[in-house]
């Protein structure tokens, strides 16, 4: 549960002047974290009213106030509920208030990949480490995002090393204490590259911190290229390794001038690269062109010009090279082809959103698509949609509470590009959406294929330390005809991408005698799938200019 004071800080001289302070603490039992101590210190307004929003919903969670323990607060006169995530407090005015809670773990084992999250959405807490994001673990004052606030750590022993996205920062507010992370632990890690603080706990197998922090701040200065932004400013990336428990996998979330990242240790630098390109994207988008999107269902914009600009980004940078772009955005139109939320309408899709993963990447696909739609039709008329993207973010400046579709909507049209029909047609009714056979010229061709449907032909089961069996065997598969068998341990993927038909997977896997083999097969099914794919130009190939994209 996340506390929200509702507070009249303008009232008195003291309130006005006086931060919000946030103190972490450790609690230990026989040398092992058992919880983290928070303390908030806070002065009443004139009225000596306040008023305590405990967080309800964050990232598909709910009743996140149960996460939170012993929650005391010294200095009211009275404590009231109001419903069962607000605490409405009387205290003298104008004094102090100190609120104090534990936060516990929200698991009770080291995370994997299979957890629910994959990520801290909810604190992690272990006996030498913890990694914990700010919006369920420390409190913001509701209405009063702009007050002064300060942050520190206290009685942490030597050897156990803690670090926040807010360190560095010389101007902390209310607003941004909701929008951070907190990492620590023996054997944490801090690795710069420019502005950009890497701190890492646990390890990725093929990529030493020192390659990943100038990986790191190479994207990011792009972006921040991207947008006109101060390419000094700091940054901090918390990142911890998580258990795999087959598949590798990441997961991040972008935060106030940081970003949380969670990856089995298997992860290259290649796997790694789209997705930092889009969550660091997210510092832009939407927060940055307009009013928070909270429905699921717009997220198209969010999500979907996000991943557009993922590929682009790092196709200009030369972090990609032309095949590699094209191999991208081939991956997501097979998937959308695939799809069975593919004619969902974006009601449908926006409340299946959180529960159902088919529909959790449309929006991320519809977005993508409309946005290269969209940017055909700018560059015909000698503009682009970084145009647009740029001239929104100012207009933004001056209209934060206005939604970011309403804006881009409006830059559009003073291109001539008139959005709300793709918009009703798409995004609202679920139609599918087709693009041109140049909507990515002159780096490539779009054309449309036909291949076998994608069929593993078995289940692959993990067990609570995430190693993978094959389970449910079907005998007139090509994995079966290539000598998988029911109970096969999968030691190891050697190469195989889900949901692609046409590229073999290679296994090594070990039978119940602990003999290894490798085992290679297409993973094609009976049926066959249709959809549209990007063919790279020769001359793209030899000249990778010619996929930025650029007036």
């Amino acid at each position: 549960m996340v506390l929200a004071i509702t507070l009249g800080l303008a009232t008195t001289a003291a309130a006005r002047t006086a931060p919000v302070t946030y103190t972490v603490s450790p609690r230990f039992d026989h040398g092992a974290l058992v919880a983290l101590r928070v303390r908030i210190d806070l002065i009443a307004d004139a009225s000596g009213r306040a008023r305590l929003q405990l967080p309800d919903h964050w990232m598909g969670h709910d009743r996140l106030w149960r996460n939170f323990r012993d929650l005391t607060v010294d200095g009211f006169a009275s404590i009231a509920e109001d419903g069962d995530s607000v605490r409405v407090l009387r205290a003298t005015p104008g004094g102090r208030l100190t609120v104090r809670y534990d936060i516990p773990s929200a698991i009770d084992h080291e995370p994997k990949d299979s957890d629910p999250d994959g990520s801290p959405a909810l604190p992690w807490v272990r006996p030498d480490w913890f990694y914990a994001l700010t919006a369920t673990a420390l409190p913001r004052i509701e209405g009063h995002d702009d007050a002064p606030a300060q942050f520190r750590w206290s009685g942490w022993p030597k050897g156990f090393p803690v670090d926040s996205s807010f360190a560095g920062q010389a101007k902390l507010t209310v607003g941004d204490m909701a929008r951070g992370q907190l990492i620590g632990g023996r054997g944490l890690r801090t690795t710069r590259a420019g502005p950009l603080r890497l701190v890492i706990h646990g390890r990725l197998d093929a990529v030493p911190d020192a390659v990943l922090a100038q990986e790191l701040w190479t994207i990011l200065r792009a972006e921040r290229a991207f947008f006109g932004d101060d390419a000094g400013a700091p940054y901090m990336v918390a990142a911890a390794t998580i258990a795999s428990a087959g598949d590798q996998s990441f997961h991040g979330v972008g935060l106030n001038k940081a970003f949380s990242l969670t990856a089995t240790p298997g992860m290259t630098l290649e796997d790694l690269r789209p997705y930092l390109a889009h969550e660091f994207f997210h510092e832009w988008n939407p927060s940055r062109l307009g009013a928070p999107l909270l429905e699921p269902r717009r997220y198209w914009f969010s999500e979907g010009f996000t991943d557009f600009y993922m590929r682009r980004l790092l196709a200009r940078e030369r972090l990609i090279t032309p095949s590699q772009f094209v191999a991208l955005w081939n991956d997501m139109l097979r998937a959308y082809a695939a799809s069975p939320a593919r004619r969902m309408t974006g009601q449908e899709a926006g409340k299946a959103f959180w529960t159902d993963p088919m529909a959790e990447k449309l929006p991320y696909q519809r977005g993508a698509l409309l946005a290269a739609l969209w940017d055909e039709r700018l560059r015909a008329k000698g503009a682009s949609l970084d145009d647009v993207l740029r001239a929104q973010a100012k207009t933004a400046a001056a209209r934060p509470d206005v939604s970011p579709i309403d804006l881009f909507a409006e830059e559009m049209a003073k291109h001539g590009v008139d959005v709300a029909p793709d918009i009703e047609a798409y995004a609202k009714r679920g139609e599918p959406i087709v693009l041109t056979p140049t909507a990515f010229a002159p780096c490539a061709d779009v054309i449309e294929v036909t291949v076998p449907t994608f069929d593993l032909g078995f289940k692959p089961k993990a067990d609570a330390s995430g190693v993978l069996t094959v389970t449910q065997l079907r005998p007139d598969t090509p994995a079966a005809r290539a000598g998988l068998r029911d109970g096969d341990v999968i030691a190891r993927k050697r190469a195989g991408t889900n949901g692609d038909s046409t590229q073999p997977y290679e296994l090594d896997v070990r039978s119940a005698d602990g003999v290894t083999r490798a085992v290679s097969f297409l993973p094609q099914g009976a049926g066959q799938i249709s959809f549209q794919k990007l063919s790279l130009r020769p001359e793209a190939a030899a000249n990778p200019a010619l996929c930025d994209f650029k007036r």
